[in-house]
């Protein structure tokens, strides 16, 4: 028999080993055995138990070894400490891949790690590829390969779909596939990862690309084990036109690595894994409900280039409630056009351009609404239409779905999202099989559009462009931590503008002694020390010095209170620069996110960044054009824009400063802070204020 290839042995195995085989059918360790023949599995089986002759009427062995004929795919369900022997015996048999059903791995911390790196280190040196450990299984429904040990195969029966799930999560399969059966969404292949010893989400993603039953592959996220490995799977999906969707749980630890400056604070919500997500090309969904749903909506499509919906209603409440719900988006809800408005009329059918079309209960009629949505689907003037139907859904499913289906059908180029307001899975249904996206809450639909309007292709990854002198600079700075004079020098050899500066020594009576009378006044003078972040915290800054005397008499406030407040902190000096006054004011910030790695976050400056959280986060480096994007998402640089006839902030300016901070990304460079960024008006630039920077390698003790 010719060797099964890895996708093959993994999805399709003809011969499979259950390694562990209960003949008890209410042990879970039975389970598998049962499922793969109630879903008619038509190939060989061969249960592993040494006290038993047969297992389920078919012949048991004692050992891999001893069934004589090849096995594709090997399921492992013994207690941890028998594992590492059943590997050893299924590399010795030649089995082609193994699930690792088993937990007491990476996973539960202490030797787990070692046991693991045990098992793969053995696999490899045996040719044999492992999935898991703590894996619940595959399921492949089209070929009837019901591999897992999961209760929701203990259903009857499944049906088969074009969307692929790989999950971090075991449980997370049956939930899915329960929810996905209730609604008449049907599933190719489920997989649960585990702890990714050995396959990962990448590589079998990889396998899900080049597979000719998916259409889509729906990831659910935990964590990135391998970021680069999604990356690059990402891309080529997208390429291949096979969009990826992720629903993603659980919070980056961003925020406890980078806790020393704003910039931890406001992004240890994971928004560094949501940038990177996008970046690559994914599709993020919030909620689980969109998750399941928001297929339709995307097969066989590329990204959008507007955000205009166009909604449509029996049910003036349905349709406001999907209003709302989108109002939380940037989604701009448009009127039918004239031309539609009057293309309808000649039909005999009136209706109002308002930004909800409420057809009332005229509308259920399958003429008129079908009439008003081909209309709406036509109209160049909207980007997505969403059909609300209301208890004819539930009541009359035929009469109520038809006009959609139909519509779809006759222009299949017009992205339709379909919300139902009663319970109506009959229409769920019709609307599924018809490969039409419908959603059971306005939430979900809503979630489900935003995603869809955010998508993008994958970023270009930018070359390697390294200003000359920084790593000299990085390395001539005494410490980890950089004082804002060194830190400031290597920001202006990237590109970013700083303020003038004069530096005080941190001794009063050495002050006291020069002449201060040149300076540029008003001045703010501000303590310059590596040990300290927050400058105000500890007293450590005085705005608006007039004259010589009050910049003297700031300068022995200042190093009163600091002396107070942080009696151990070194003291580099005391940094005076003019007072600036700008339109606005950003904060730059630059760190390592754990698991995506460099990245550049955008907000509104000041001390009460933490507090708004209004920031936009990308994977460092950006270009300009990304840069213009970033700042077009923060919600407080609103004014800078020109709001409501308000100056114009020099835009082009700050995002060639977020640019040039932004390839920090080439360099050893842990974390890094630009707070505030002043912003001018149109013309007159940009100027940093204050920087921070910490060199790599500051926390590998932790």
């Amino acid at each position: 028999m010719t060797p099964a290839t890895l996708p093959d042995a993994l999805f399709s195995p003809r011969s499979i080993a259950l390694v562990g085989a209960s003949g008890d059918e209410n042990k879970h360790a039975s389970l598998p055995h049962q499922y793969l023949r109630r879903h008619g599995y038509g190939g060989e089986i061969f249960p592993i138990n040494a006290n038993r002759d047969s297992v389920f009427g078919e012949r048991a062995y004692k050992n891999v070894d001893q069934i004589g004929k090849p096995v594709d795919h090997a399921f492992i369900m013994l207690p941890t400490h028998s594992v590492v022997d059943a590997v050893t015996d299924c590399c010795r048999a030649g089995v082609r891949c193994a699930t690792i059903l088993s937990n007491g791995f990476a996973e539960s911390g202490g030797s787990g790690p070692d046991r693991q790196r045990e098992l793969v280190d053995m696999a490899r040196d045996g040719g044999m590829r492992l999935l898991g450990p703590n894996s619940l299984g595959i399921i492949n429904l089209p070929d009837h390969v019901a591999l897992s040990a999961n209760e929701i195969l203990s259903l009857p029966e499944l049906k088969a779909g074009r969307y692929s799930l790989i999950s971090q999560s075991g449980s997370l399969i049956g939930a899915v596939l329960s929810r996905g059966q209730e609604r008449g969404l049907g599933f190719a292949k489920m997989v649960s990862v585990g702890n990714e010893a050995d396959l990962g989400v990448a590589e079998i993603g990889e396998m899900l690309i080049d597979d000719p039953a998916t259409d889509a592959i729906l990831l659910f996220l935990e964590t990135v084990r391998n970021p680069s490995g999604l990356a690059s799977m990402a891309r080529r999906a997208f390429g291949a036109g096979k969009p990826v969707i992720a629903f993603r749980v659980g919070r980056s630890e961003v925020g406890e690595k980078l806790a020393a400056s704003h910039t931890g604070a406001i992004i240890g919500n994971g928004a560094a894994m949501d940038a990177f997500l996008r970046d690559i090309g994914v599709i993020r969904v919030e909620t689980l409900d969109a998750f399941l749903e928001i297929g339709p909506l995307v097969k066989g499509r590329r990204p959008p280039l507007g955000r205009r919906v166009s909604v449509m209603s029996t049910t003036g409440g349905g349709g406001t409630l999907v209003i709302d719900a989108m109002s939380r988006h940037d989604v701009e809800i448009v009127a039918p056009s004239e031309s539609a408005v009057r293309n309808l009329a000649e039909q005999g059918i009136t209706i109002s351009r308002t930004p909800l079309v409420d057809l009332t209960l005229a509308g259920t009629n399958p003429r008129t609404y079908g009439a008003v949505l081909r209309e709406l689907m036509a109209s160049r003037d909207c980007d997505l239409v969403v059909p609300v139907v209301g208890s004819s859904s539930q009541f009359r499913p035929d009469r109520a779905v038809f006009p959609i289906t139909s519509a779809v059908k006759h222009d299949p180029a017009k992205p339709v999202a379909v919300f139902l307001t009663p319970h109506a899975e009959a229409s769920l249904s019709l609307l599924s099989e018809a490969d039409v996206a419908a959603f059971r809450t306005p939430e979900s639909c809503a979630d489900a559009i935003r995603a869809y309007f955010d998508w993008r292709a994958p970023r270009q990854i930018l070359p390697a462009v390294l200003p000359n002198g920084i790593a000299e600079l990085l390395e001539a700075a005494q410490g980890d931590s950089l004082d804002a004079k060194a830190a400031g020098a290597i920001f202006a050899q990237l590109g970013v503008p700083m303020a003038s500066e004069w530096i005080l020594p941190a001794e009063m009576s050495a002050i006291e002694q020069m002449s201060l009378g040149d300076m540029a006044y008003p001045a703010v003078a501000k303590i310059l020390s590596q040990d300290i972040t927050h400058k105000t915290e500890v007293g450590g800054v005085v705005v608006g010095c007039a004259d010589e005397a009050a910049l003297k008499a700031a300068c022995r406030q200042i190093l009163a209170s600091v002396r107070k407040a942080a009696p151990d902190a070194s003291l580099s000096g005391i940094q005076v620069q003019p007072m600036l006054r700008g339109i606005g004011e950003a904060l730059l910030g630059y760190g390592l996110d754990p698991t995506v790695g460099p990245v550049v976050t955008l907000g509104v400056g000041g001390v009460l960044t933490e507090i708004y959280r209004d920031v936009s986060v990308r994977i460092a480096p950006v270009d300009v054009d990304e840069a213009r994007r970033m700042i077009a998402e923060v919600r407080g640089f609103a004014p800078l824009r020109g709001y409501r006839g308000m100056d114009l902030g020099d835009i082009e300016a700050l995002a060639k400063a977020i640019a040039a901070f932004s390839r920090l990304a080439f360099f050893d460079v842990e974390e890094a802070e630009i707070n505030p960024v002043l912003i001018g008006r149109q013309g007159d630039g940009v100027v940093a204020l204050d920087a921070l920077l910490i060199k790599g390698g500051r926390r590998d003790e932790s």
